[in-house]
């Protein structure tokens, strides 16, 4: 028999093979990703593998991995876990466990066992995040001193915690050298708007071929040109498609056989062991072991080596290192698609059987569902969801425990809890996996059947419910009430010390000042009788904010301090970079802007400590941003805040980012810039409805862009709003900059202005506010200049110089006016603030005031025209760093490291990080 017709050589494809190359020789500056996609058999699998051959083996390490037929059923993260132990085998146990924090114990070891056992954390969302990134951390170390080429294939068939897991490293990935190609069909698949909002995504269409392109794949195939007609009716039924034509000149004479038949022809022309054998496979999914085929087929070797044979030599299956792949996907379909129903239930059924001491209990669930055995399924799916936990792929344990509640009554054996526990689970585990309106659907399911159940049992599902309801944007203070009435008071225990402290977080966010402090005090209590340090970490830090919302930073500043102990002595890493987030906003309420911006610093360098600077340390950045630009800091403020976009902050840290950069343009004069990011928060706050701060910083952007658009009508709507639909006392640290606003525009009463002013900053505001309202108080305004000066505010300090020099013209103190114009002229110079500085010009004409030309400080001249953040990545560079300890060092991502690397070798006019380093020596930026 002869051998079924495939291509010697890959035909038409010389364009697609130069975008590969072209994306490999761009890694030694930046990782570069791309995205092959295609129809089934148009070949973009052995386009990856002539391109990795083309590269050789010697010049890189390559590590493949593919998702399987079975898509979500599959084993979570398995194309990263086959790559994962390739890596592993190639780079060395030893070296792979020294690179990794703990040895992988924390992270990596939940996917590759053979790291040791894994130690486990309490915290789900921290316990991904150090996952995902000791992967990233084993996969960059790796192209340290090669290049690194890994290949995933059939996304469309992803689970969802590999599309998690990919989308993270795509982010985040840093290392030159890596070359990250994905291949995947063109239709709707789940990943496909991640990956579509990712920057720097190359995608590669392979379509199909040509008519000059069919006729090159025929005769290859043949060995000799084509006749005319042959090729014509190839070219017009393959429709270009290598498939086809393979499947066309393999069957010439059944022309009006459809192409999925055709390609079960070459199958059908197979030993008929052998195509027991295909059969077998297609069950399998892509891939299948060769012990698993076996065990399935139950043949003795010889005849399974003999009923493999024409297999392989027909070109239907590829032999890889642990079994066979299908070589096309589409034949596994129409293989699969053309099983009896009752051969398709065997098969299955004895996969199923043959798995059954395997750890893959999602693909065991998969084949018994599959053989209509929902006993067997039901039983899977329970363990399977234990495994999804225990790898923290938590979107596979919620479905697995979705799928135990469907199939409950089958079940074929207890299970060690009733039905309402697994709803408690599945809505933990959708808090976990970001399914959020379905976890708070099971967990209301689960209370609902709970209300007779013991008190505590039902204080934990209230908990978790209050999470849920937290994320949707809705208050969650009823249900952690309602929980907190379910524990003993007599009886104080860590359970209702630890409500105590979440209940008097949410009272805080709530602004519901005087019932977080009686809750955080009690919960505080109850910490110290029953020596829980991670009760009494959360309760100080409640206890710390609503201290420096009084402004008594001493006491505040102390129990920080204890906070931060007991949470590290607890192991807390949660409360700990709450502390940090805590702290740094509640020190920026109070207008000490400096010590502020250190402690998000400081939590930032808690966030790398833990392994989780590019995750929850990007949660810090909108922290540091602030006080930045309240301090004039403004182009500082503006590259952390490029920085943190670059890591993909979650939507409400995105929206306070772009709440900072909006108000920078504004400033500046960048409306266009302003609009674009106010249009982004307005999207992302108008879904988060829960708490007075978060809508009323969104409305004071607002009203900020309106004024400086010159929109008094919608500045007055903004106000309007703000006064009728929110209550300004609740979070006066927003509502004075507001009515400010108002005051300004002109469309604000006197008596709108009884609002309660806390610590130095709010003063500010209530004078300045005060000020605007009699515009002519000479004294008021001098009061609120003096006010701006205390606090190390310089915009706010030139706004209120305009207005006092506006005041002293009309009083005719033409003197001093001028003097108060002149200095307001340099502030806004020195900080870029355009429009401020156009105002005070036109004043100064109107009063005929001569102003000093404007010169830029000294303070902003820097050598080479360098930024700040350009000037700290040179004195690092000048130290011999590399961008990854660079980007560590300050932050940000090795490519955002880069980058900086790049404009300043552009602006100093030199070729090599050499030259740099010299040139910094030189001019004394080392000693800086």
């Amino acid at each position: 028999m002869s051998n079924r017709a495939v291509s010697p050589v890959m035909v038409a494809r010389e364009a697609e093979l130069s975008a590969l190359a072209a994306a490999f020789a761009a890694t030694p500056e930046a990782p570069v990703t791309v995205l092959v996609c295609g129809d089934a058999g148009i070949g973009k699998s052995r386009l990856v593998h002539e391109f990795i051959a083309g590269v050789g083996s010697g010049v890189a390490r390559v590590f493949e991995g593919g998702c399987s037929g079975f898509g979500a059923d599959g084993l979570p993260y398995a194309p990263f876990r086959t790559v994962l132990r390739r890596l592993v085998r190639a780079v060395g146990m030893a070296e792979v466990s020294a690179w990794l924090p703990e040895q992988g114990r924390r992270g990596l070891a939940r996917l590759l066992p053979e790291l040791g056992e894994a130690v486990d954390d309490p915290d789900p969302d921290l316990g991904r995040a150090r996952l995902f990134e000791e992967i990233l951390i084993l996969l960059e170390r790796s192209a340290e001193d090669r290049p690194l080429i890994v290949v995933l294939e059939d996304l469309h068939w992803a689970d969802r915690s590999t599309g998690e897991l990919l989308v993270f490293l795509l982010r985040n990935l840093s290392q030159p050298g890596i070359l990250l190609i994905c291949t995947s069909r063109p239709d709707d698949w789940a990943l496909r708007p991640a990956l579509s909002r990712i920057d720097g995504v190359r995608r590669l269409e392979v379509g199909s071929l040509s008519r000059r392109g069919v006729s090159a794949q025929v005769t290859a195939l043949l060995g000799h040109q084509p006749e005319p007609q042959l090729l014509d009716r190839v070219f017009r039924r393959s429709e270009g498609n290598p498939l086809f034509v393979e499947a066309l000149v393999d069957s010439p004479e059944e022309a009006s056989v459809s192409l999925r038949d055709l390609l079960l022809a070459g199958a059908d022309r197979l030993p008929v062991v052998s195509q027991q054998v295909l059969r077998a496979a297609a069950v399998a999914g892509s891939h299948v072991g060769h012990e698993l085929l076996a065990a399935v087929l139950d043949l003795d070797d010889l005849t399974f080596e003999h009923a493999l044979r024409p297999v392989v030599d027909q070109h239907f299956m590829d032999v890889v290192d642990d079994g066979y792949a299908f070589r096309r996907a589409m034949i596994r379909e129409a293989v699969y698609d053309h099983l009896l129903p009752g051969e398709r239930v065997r098969l299955h059924t004895r996969y199923a059987e043959a798995l059954s001491q395997d750890q893959n209990f999602a693909e065991l669930t998969a084949h018994w569902y599959a053989a209509g055995n929902l006993g067997q399924a039901v039983d899977a799916a329970w363990d399977a969801a234990a495994a999804a936990q225990q790898a923290h792929a938590y979107g596979e344990q919620h479905r697995m425990l979705g799928c135990v509640l469907k199939l409950w009554d089958h079940l074929p054996r207890p299970i060690g809890v009733d039905y309402v526990q697994v709803l408690e689970m599945a809505a933990e585990s959708g808090l976990a996996a970001g399914e959020i309106e379905a976890g708070e659907a099971l967990a209301t399911a689960a209370l609902t059947q709970l209300r007779s159940a013991e008190p505590l049992r039902v204080a934990a599902m209230l908990e978790i419910r209050a999470a849920l309801r937290d994320r949707l944007g809705q208050d969650p203070v009823p249900d952690l009430s309602e929980a907190l009435h379910l524990t003993s008071a007599e009886a104080p225990t860590p359970a209702r010390g630890w409500l105590l402290a979440s209940l008097a977080r949410a009272l805080l966010a709530a602004r519901r000042l005087p019932q977080a402090t009686l809750a955080s005090t009690e919960a505080l209590a109850i910490g110290r009788r029953t020596a829980d340090l991670a009760v009494q970490a959360k309760a100080l830090v409640t206890l710390a904010a609503l201290a420096a919302g009084e402004g008594r930073r001493m006491a505040a500043t102390d129990m920080f301090e204890q906070a931060s102990t007991a949470a590290r002595d607890a192991d807390a890493h949660d409360t700990l970079l709450l502390i940090a987030t805590t702290e740094s906003d509640t020190l920026e309420a109070a207008g000490d802007h400096t010590a502020a911006a250190a402690a998000a610093r400081k939590g930032i360098a808690v966030a790398r400590e833990l392994g989780l600077a590019r995750t929850y340390g990007t949660l810090l950045a909108p922290n540091l941003a602030e006080p930045l630009v309240s301090l004039g800091r403004w182009e500082e403020a503006g590259e952390i805040i490029l920085d943190a976009l670059d890591l993909a902050p979650p939507p409400l840290y995105r929206a306070y980012l772009l709440i900072e950069q909006a108000t920078v343009a504004i400033r500046s004069g960048d409306l266009a810039g302003a609009e674009k990011a106010a249009a982004q928060v307005r999207s992302t706050v108008r879904g988060h409805t829960r708490g007075e701060e978060s809508c009323l910083e969104s409305d004071l952007l607002e009203g900020r862009l309106a004024q400086a658009q010159g929109s008094l009508d919608q500045v007055r709507t903004i106000i309007d709003h703000a006064l009728t639909e929110h209550d300004l006392a609740v979070s006066p640290r927003y509502g004075w900059p507001l009515l400010l606003v108002g005051a300004r525009a002109g469309v604000l009463d006197s008596w709108h202005v009884d609002l309660p002013a806390f610590g130095e900053l709010q003063q500010a505001y209530r004078t300045t506010v005060n000020a605007e309202l009699d515009k002519h108080d000479r004294k008021a305004w001098h009061r609120a200049v003096t006010a701006w000066r205390n606090l190390s505010e310089p915009y706010a300090v030139a706004e209120a110089l305009w207005r006092s020099a506006e005041a002293d013209l009309a009083a005719r103190d033409k003197p001093g006016a001028a003097a108060q114009l002149r200095e307001a002229a340099s502030i806004a110079t020195e900080l870029g603030a355009a429009p401020l500085l156009n105002e005070i010009e036109k004043l100064a004409a109107r009063g005929r005031l001569a102003l000093d030309p404007p010169t830029a400080p000294q303070s902003r001249a820097r050598p080479g025209g360098l930024t700040p953040r350009e000037h700290e990545v040179l004195r690092l560079l000048g130290a011999g760093l590399s961008n990854r300890q660079i980007g560590e060092q300050l932050f940000i991502a090795a490519k955002t490291a880069g980058v900086h690397v790049s404009n300043i070798l552009t602006k100093l006019d030199v070729t090599t990080r050499l030259e740099a380093a010299s040139w910094a020596h030189r001019n004394r930026l080392d000693d800086a």
